[in-house]
């Protein structure tokens, strides 16, 4: 996908509110508080990480070196750290929508995975796409990630990471 392509989508994307995930369940909005096309990955897989305070976050940026958000005394709440896995190849990329759904005990994200186009020519570099949220307060115990195609990408129950 080209630069051009990409700023159309994203346009698109954030004028829509990404309404294209609307999904039954109480809406919520999350907060995007960075991002990054290398993060820490080492599997090819998406995952969701779940930190329980900006500490928290400030501890994983400090161990991986990769600093995705400045945070302030006063910033509290939970994270989530969405991670495509590791490629390749460029042209990798992910944006979480705003619009987040609670079904049952578990917060639904939803975010584009972007990749490039079959055939494109491509940087040879492993990169590991991944993006920063803050969470909501609400009640629920549970974060999935599902993509542009309603697709579970990512679930934080499965990897043994509970919200706290």
């Amino acid at each position: 996908m080209n630069i051009k392509a990409w700023g159309m989508l994203l346009a698109t994307l954030g004028v829509a509110g990404c309404s294209l995930f609307a999904v039954r369940g109480e809406r919520l909005d999350v907060v995007e508080a960075g991002r990054s096309i290398l993060c820490s990955a080492e599997e090819t897989s998406a995952r969701v990480q779940i930190f329980d305070s900006a500490a928290a976050v400030q501890q994983w940026q400090a161990r991986t070196g990769i600093e995705l958000a400045v945070f302030g005394e006063l910033d509290r709440g939970r994270y989530a750290l969405i991670e495509m896995g590791q490629r390749h190849t460029g042209g990798y990329g992910i944006a979480v929508s705003r619009e987040a759904r609670i079904s049952g005990n578990t917060l639904r994200l939803y975010a584009t995975f972007f990749e490039p186009d079959a055939g494109a020519i491509t940087p040879q570099m492993i990169n590991s796409p991944c993006a920063l949220v803050y969470l909501p307060e609400g009640a629920y115990i549970g974060v999935q990630v599902y993509d542009q195609h309603g697709q579970l990408r990512a679930d934080s129950m499965r990897s043994g990471e509970a919200v706290p």
